[in-house]
Formats: structure tokens, C-alpha cells, sequence
């Protein structure tokens, strides 16, 4: 200070918020040294800053509704897309860090994919305040990641109500690898029970072989190029779907290895976008047939009006139906509550493929194929009884619903009954489920 007590520069400090941003970090705390200007400090100084970032959209719409949408003025109106679809968002409210994903819109993207400029073996230049961008299908700030496998025993802190245990199997653990095998599988919450065909790999992705712990998203893009390539059979032969588990994870680590992707991704969990433009297979969402909505909106004050899960699904049974026809088969990557994995539907049935076994019951450690067919029963579990509810394909949906989703559903729409308030973000990332849809890029 001078001697009319007048504020003077001591030192300087300067401060990268590009770098900042491309943290994804909600808040971000930096302490700076100063330096310092002549002589005025005779000890060093420390300049503590604290930033916190909101996104803020001023982008185009790249989406258009398929129903009427009326929300709240204080819920995005363009629903945030799980790690895999773009997110765009009219409120300026900063995201919460909820844990991807993948559960991150009742929206379809519209317009041609086909020869995609973006598409780039290197993301570097989308780094800074560009990061959210390419953002896709991650509504918090932090993302799960898949359990490592010497993970899966070990005993779960959380609250039992945010515990989301996998459906279990009325036989032993591990399946006959590269067989089709009938089993009897029970949802999560004990009401459901499935009777179908399963499939199996050896490994899954969190296997030493794989070493794929968050290699989801990768892998599921080299197994719908994989159907996409072979329209015509319903599983890999011999051990060629353990290859496809390795590929995707060894593609998955080789983009750890890029300084570019893990200033975007620092936790290693890639979106569908990024893997996708990585050019890892030639394959490319048709953004115009992609489509998203939530599980029981109806239930949840913030999501009413939106599109449900029944809707979209009602969609997709059209657009499968119309392939048929002629002879075509569809493939999506779905991604829902922090996990990709794929669906491929024909005139025979709809086929679930997933890389993560304790997805289809606990103590799995095997990637699987799960058919729906005519040979597939749900049942209704009561107390002593069991009753059918659909057969054949239909029990594809019901399976989703039942199985994947019925706790999340049921614990949110419990504490929304009690008068608690539920955050947006956490109703996205529980709730929300997009299915993209996969094309060869040489496809029309």
C-alpha cells in the first residue's frame, strides 16, 4: 500500500480455465504462486482460486421430439443424452455430479450421418471449453465406472436403496461358453422371471484376458459392426465372441494411451461419440432412427409429458418391423445407466448382447447373448404362484423393464411419493435410456 492507502500491484498470477474446463470438474480449486514485482514481497506469496463452471448452451438443435414435450422451465428441455448422444440443455443450471452411462431424452436426433466430417482419429482440438461437446450421454460431471473384477466381492457401502443388485439364475454360476442354453434367470427385485436362450463367452470385458474395465462402450461398437458384417447369423462361432471382448477392450486401451482423450475422459469411461469417431470400426449412428426416453416419466412429477420407455419402444418394433420386410436387420448400441450394450433385432427375434456378465445375474463373469424368440416366457412372480405375461419377442421389452429398470424405478418413485425432493440429474442418469441406431458408414 502506498501512503494514500491506495491499492498497489505487488505480483502477478495467471490462470489456464481452458485447461480448467476440459477437467470436467464442477468446481475447481488452484493455488498460485505470485510473483512478485520489484521488491515488495520479501517471502513468497500463494494466490488460492476457486472456479466453478456451468455449462451453458448456445448450439443448434440437432434433435427433434417425437411427442408433445411440457416441462418445467427448470428441467433441460432438451434432455440430457447418457454418455452417447449430444447433450443440449436451455437451462443455465449448472450439473450436478451424480454417478454415467449410462442412464444420461425423449429425443431423436434427425439429420444425415453418412460421410461425417467430424469423425477424427485424434479429439485434441476439442479439448478447453469445447469439452462438452463432445460430452455425450453424461448428465453429472463424474462418471461410474464398471467394477474391476476383484472388485465384485467385496462388500457394498451405499444405502440398500441406492444398491442395484443383479438378477439372479435358478442354476449355478458360470455358463457352458459357446452354447446355446436354456436358462431360468430372476429380476433383481425378485417379481420377474425369464425363461430363454443364452449364449456365452468365456470371458467378459473385466477379465485379466480382456483387461477392458471400462471398455464397454468399445466393445460394443466391434460387436454391432460384427452382426453388421454377418446379418445373417445370431452369435459368433467357437471362441470368436471371446475375440470380440478382447478387441474391444485392447481398442479401449489403446485410446487410454492418448493424451487427447484423457484430457477429455480422465476416468478412461469413453462416450459412444468419441469411440465412434475414433474410427475404431466403420460403423456410424443414424442419428435420424437414434432415439431416447425415460422409465415411468408419468411417475415423476419433473419428467411428465416426456417420452417413456413403452413409447420408444413402440418405435422401434415399427422400424424392425419395416427392415423385415425387407430383409434387413437392425442393430442399436443402447446405453442406460452408465453401460452400453447392444440389441439386434430381425424377423426372429431380438438378441440382447452384453460385455459385462453380472448384467444377466450375480457371480457372472461371462459377456452373453441373450435371444428372445418364440421359445421365451416372463413370468410374474407372486407368492406362490408364477404368471405368464408375454411370450416370444415381446419379452425383449419386458425384460428391460423388469429387469434393468424396475429398482431404480420403483426407490425414485418412493422418495418422490414421500414428498423428497429427487434432483433432475439423478432421475436422467437412473431413468433415461437411448438406443442409437448402427449403420456401416458405406450404408445409404
Amino acid at each position: 500500500m502506498d501512503a494514500k492507502n491506495k491499492k498497489s500491484l505487488i505480483g502477478k498470477a495467471s490462470l489456464d480455465l481452458s485447461e480448467l474446463a476440459s477437467k470436467q470438474e464442477s468446481t475447481v480449486e488452484r493455488k498460485l504462486p505470485i510473483r512478485s514485482k520489484g521488491s515488495v514481497l520479501s517471502k513468497e506469496a500463494t494466490l488460492v482460486v476457486n472456479v466453478t463452471f456451468s455449462e451453458v448452451r448456445t448450439e443448434p438443435d440437432d434433435f427433434m421430439q417425437l411427442g408433445q414435450v411440457s416441462v418445467d422451465s427448470a428441467i433441460p428441455r432438451k434432455m440430457p443424452s447418457r454418455r452417447g448422444g449430444v447433450r443440449d440443455f436451455d437451462s443455465s443450471s449448472s450439473p450436478a455430479t451424480a454417478s454415467s452411462s449410462g442412464g444420461r431424452s425423449p429425443i431423436v436426433e434427425t439429420g444425415s450421418s453418412s460421410s461425417r466430417d467430424e469423425n477424427q482419429s485424434e479429439p485434441g482440438q476439442k479439448a478447453g471449453f469445447n469439452w462438452w461437446k463432445r460430452r455425450r450421454l453424461s448428465f453429472s460431471m463424474t462418471w461410474r465406472r464398471e467394477p474391476r473384477e476383484d472388485e465384485v466381492t467385496k462388500t457394498s457401502t451405499k444405502p440398500t436403496e441406492e444398491q442395484e443388485k443383479p438378477a439372479t439364475a435358478e442354476t449355478e454360476l458360470s455358463i457352458e461358453a459357446n452354447k446355446w442354453v436354456m436358462k431360468d434367470l430372476v429380476s433383481r427385485d425378485g417379481k420377474s422371471k425369464l425363461k430363454s436362450e443364452v449364449y456365452s463367452a468365456s470371458i467378459d470385458q473385466r477379465s485379466e484376458q480382456a483387461a477392458g474395465e471400462a471398455a464397454c462402450a468399445a466393445v460394443a461398437v466391434v460387436v454391432a459392426h460384427w452382426f453388421h458384417a454377418n446379418p445373417k447369423l445370431v452369435n459368433p462361432s467357437g471362441t470368436e465372441f471371446d475375440s470380440l471382448i478382447t478387441q474391444g477392450s485392447s481398442l479401449w486401451q489403446s485410446l487410454c494411451d492418448k493424451e487427447s482423450y484423457l484430457r477429455l475422459f480422465p476416468n478412461r469411461h469413453f462416450d459412444l461419440e468419441t469411440i465412434v469417431s475414433a474410427n475404431l470400426r466403420p460403423v456410424r449412428v443414424c442419428t435420424d432412427k437414434s432415439i431416447t426416453g425415460f422409465f415411468s416419466p408419468e411417475r415423476f412429477a419433473s419428467l411428465d409429458g416426456l417420452m417413456s420407455f413403452d413409447q420408444i419402444w413402440d418405435e422401434v418394433e415399427k422400424e424392425v418391423a419395416l427392415a423385415s420386410s425387407n430383409g434387413e436387420t437392425r442393430v442399436y448400441i443402447v446405453s442406460w445407466n452408465d453401460h452400453f450394450f447392444v440389441v439386434k433385432a430381425d424377423l426372429d427375434g431380438y438378441c440382447v448382447i452384453d460385455s459385462l456378465g453380472e448384467r444377466l445375474f450375480e457371480g457372472c463373469k461371462q459377456a452373453y447373448i441373450l435371444k428372445f424368440d418364440d421359445l421365451s416366457l416372463m413370468y410374474e412372480r407372486e407368492e406362490s404362484s408364477e404368471k405368464l405375461v408375454c411370450e416370444g419377442k415381446k419379452c425383449c421389452r419386458e425384460y428391460i423393464k423388469r429387469f434393468l429398470a424396475a429398482i431404480p424405478v420403483a426407490e425414485l418413485a418412493a422418495k418422490e411419493e414421500k414428498g423428497n425432493v429427487v434432483d433432475v440429474s439423478l432421475l436422467h442418469e437412473k431413468l433415461q435410456i437411448d438406443l442409437h441406431h448402427i449403420m456401416l458408414t458405406s450404408a445409404d
